[in-house]
């Protein structure tokens, strides 16, 4: 018969034994699918000297937050210029005191003019006014504009600002080898398009015109992913675009698609497969972009509904990370190797539920694939904004998890690879996801069989009557004499024939 003492012995190993389990259980799960907890980091708090000329220098302070809060609503991000920009009151410095533009103003702790991480950020400086409001406005109302206020983490609104103010370049500095590159994916899109709307005029073929800048973004996002040592690029996209990236930065074979327009098959004919519509082709090739591995990219197939295949790649992005993890050391961290790249439309990023399910288990231990860079081509056709939502911008539905937004006008392809690098950079230093707004249009109809200008004739006024994206860039580069003469050195016959040595004409080769 137990006595008392050996019930209390007997009691407390149970107990004993219970929270170690819990404990066992807690990690276990905290460790489980490939997740592991990220790092803890903060960026420094206003040192006292910060703090005392914020306070000696309030006024300038409210003006310097009041353009980081409402910058974006005077910014010049629409490419057609319909977008209706009202005269932002909190933007003027005369309602904060600030008249005389000569005088100077001691910035430090108000304006971060060093880089994140810089050992001198705590430095008087002293700046005119006139300065202030010049280094603000080219920051914050220019051809990107920047949501990051709204987020509850003064870390994060600390590293926006370093990151946008800094005097030092925070991004790539493109040089002349880097602004041909862009010329030529951009070239190269618009001569495909152009190309098969020459010799395949039926086709729907959701094509890339007005919005090419869509395509140096990608490019961009694939060349700083690799060389931050990410492994595998997950994305989901929709129609529009979707041949521009395959044929072109995506290598797929020209003569497999024309095989494929013609009515052929991607499945080997012995298998009796039809396949599938041009617009859910797949590819998951791996690029060299100057990493230490190259980078695979991986196109999922795409279903016509719009958005479904967004959870498919969460999830196969998270299971690459698990099973990355298996044999990587123990400071690797989810989303070090592999990455979601969501592309979509502006009218279905606001309009599906399905976007705003995966955006609310995106920061959940066992569902986050430790953040997805989400990429919304918004062309903005058919129907006026003000007719198909009831937020002002179509990414404000990421603000239900705090996302930081950045809208780039995509008329100047150099700002965008520009925004796309500083997402990147957010992406991968907190692990959450961040949204890029591309602001384009749509030269033709939805799949260039129908006449957009039924229902919006201002906009296509203006966009039939403006030069192409590829074009504006091209005389953009021989104003800064980046190119000697009016030359076109990529507007040739479609590259792709070329490259597969073949023809409209070609059938699908063994195996394509």
């Amino acid at each position: 018969m137990l006595t008392p003492h050996s019930r209390a012995v007997l009691s407390v190993r149970s107990n004993a034994k219970r929270i170690a389990y819990i404990l066992h259980r807690r990690l276990y799960h905290d460790e489980s699918f490939g997740f592991r907890k990220p790092r803890d980091f903060a960026l420094p708090d206003y040192s006292p000297a910060q703090l005392q000329n914020r306070i000696d220098n309030a006024p300038l302070m409210r003006y310097a937050d009041s353009l980081r809060t409402h910058g974006h609503r005077a910014a010049r991000i629409d490419p057609l210029d319909l977008l209706q920009r009202e005269e932002v009151a909190a933007l003027d410095p005369t309602r904060y005191g600030l008249i005389d533009t000569s005088q100077k103003y001691n910035v430090n702790g108000i304006i971060w003019t060093k880089p994140v991480g810089s050992s001198d950020a705590d430095t008087d400086e002293y700046w005119s006014l006139s300065q202030i409001i010049n280094h603000l406005r080219a920051v914050y109302v220019g051809r990107i504009a920047h949501e990051y206020m709204h987020s509850p983490s003064k870390t994060e609104r600390l590293w926006f600002s370093h990151m946008l103010e800094s005097l030092e370049p925070a991004t790539t500095v493109l040089d002349d080898k880097g602004k041909t590159r862009i010329h030529k994916l951009l070239a190269e899109s618009e001569t495909f398009d152009q190309f098969l709307q020459l010799k395949f005029p039926n086709l729907k073929r959701y094509g890339l015109e007005g919005g090419e800048s869509m395509i140096p973004a990608l490019d961009t996002l694939f060349r700083v992913s690799a060389q931050a040592g990410v492994r595998h690029i997950v994305m989901g996209m929709p129609h529009r675009g979707r041949l521009n990236l395959l044929t072109g930065l995506l290598g797929y074979s020209s003569a497999a698609l024309f095989h494929k327009i013609k009515g052929g098959s991607e499945i080997p004919e012995e298998l009796g497969a039809g396949g599938d519509v041009i617009s859910h082709l797949f590819a998951s090739p791996s690029l060299e972009y100057g990493g230490a591995e190259p980078i695979k990219i991986s196109l999922l197939p795409n279903p016509s509904h719009l958005e479904a295949v967004n959870p498919v790649a969460l999830g196969k992005t998270r299971a690459k990370q698990y099973s990355l993890l298996k044999v990587s050391p123990d400071d690797c961290m989810l989303g070090d190797k592999a990455m979601c790249v969501q592309l979509h439309g502006d009218a279905s990023f606001t309009g599906q539920g399905v976007v705003m399910e995966g955006l609310g288990l995106s920061n959940l231990p066992h569902f986050t694939s430790g953040g997805s860079v989400h990429i919304v081509v918004n062309i903005g056709y058919t129907t006026p904004a003000s007719s198909a939502r009831s937020s002002l911008y179509c990414s404000d539905i990421g603000k239900m998890i705090n996302a930081p937004v950045l809208h780039v006008n995509g008329d100047y392809p150099e700002d965008v690879a520009r925004a796309v690098e500083i997402a990147f950079k957010y992406r991968n230093y907190f692990r959450k996801d961040v949204i890029i707004d591309l602001l384009v249009y749509r030269r033709w109809g939805h799949n260039e069989l129908d006449e957009p200008a039924f229902t919006q004739p201002l906009m296509y006024d203006a966009i039939r009557s403006r030069k192409s994206v590829p074009t504006l860039y091209e005389e953009t580069l021989i104003v800064r004499n980046h190119y000697p003469a009016r030359l076109h050195p990529y507007r040739v016959p479609f590259a792709g024939q070329r490259r597969d040595n073949g023809s409209v004409g070609a059938r699908r080769p063994r195996g394509a």
